[in-house]
């Protein structure tokens, strides 16, 4: 039987103009609520629209955007209830991915922690995005190294809009200023094999950014409103 080699395909228009849109959406370009144009994004994606309508669909099924009647297209704006909702949702899929990977390699979790927490270091960012840079890719060691692919890919249900409130944060809010700090006794409690204490450490850790994410939904979608 003969194996042909597998060469991988460019990606569609549809893909790129997907993976940018989301993009905008994630980093804060594009404001909770805002409306979107089909016509002025394959303007600025330099497009036609039917790639930029497909992907305003696909991201309407991940609930990054919303389709809705005599409104048209619309960036997600999460309610309070919503926010509440997604770290909840996080809070279970993580501490759960947390016990996993501490009791599969307590020691490559505690490297992986250590090298996510020194991303950014080296580029020229401002302290508030370096930290949330590096709480993302903290998070994220997590979900890598629990061994588990269903919580991996349950994750992936919030992990976009987890990153979208992340990055709309207030500079200087007080909870965020504390990550550093929770990081650093998360990974002392790894590194010493508490499974119980690092579980309660990262649950408080998520619930004293919650507030803060609320903040951050009112404020950014007010403002695109």
């Amino acid at each position: 039987m003969k194996i042909e080699k597998l060469v991988e395909r460019p990606k569609s228009l549809t893909a790129i103009a997907k993976d940018m849109i989301r993009n905008a959406i994630v980093d804060g370009e594009l404001p909770f609520g805002s409306q979107l144009s089909e016509s002025a994004l394959a303007l600025k994606l330099g497009f036609s629209k039917t790639p930029v309508r497909e992907a305003l669909l696909q991201l309407k099924l991940e609930g990054l955007v919303e389709i809705l009647p005599q409104s048209g297209t619309l960036v997600f704006k999460p309610t309070e209830h919503q926010v509440r909702e997604i770290c909840r949702f996080r809070e279970i899929i993580e501490l759960s991915a947390l016990e996993l990977a501490m009791r599969l390699d307590a020691d490559e979790l505690a490297q992986r922690l250590t090298a996510a927490l020194k991303i950014g270091r080296e580029e020229s960012l401002d302290d508030d995005s370096r930290h949330r840079k590096q709480d993302a890719q903290f998070h994220g060691a997590i979900l890598e190294c629990c061994g588990n692919a269903y919580l991996q890919s349950a994750y992936q249900l919030v992990a976009d809009k987890i990153q979208a409130l992340r990055a709309r944060l207030a500079v200087g809010d007080k909870p965020v200023g504390t990550c550093d700090d929770m990081h650093a006794e998360i990974m002392r409690l790894i590194r010493d094999g508490n499974v119980r204490k690092a579980c309660t450490e990262l649950r408080a850790h998520i619930r004293s950014t919650e507030d803060s994410y609320i903040r951050a939904s009112k404020i950014d979608g007010n403002a695109g409103a």
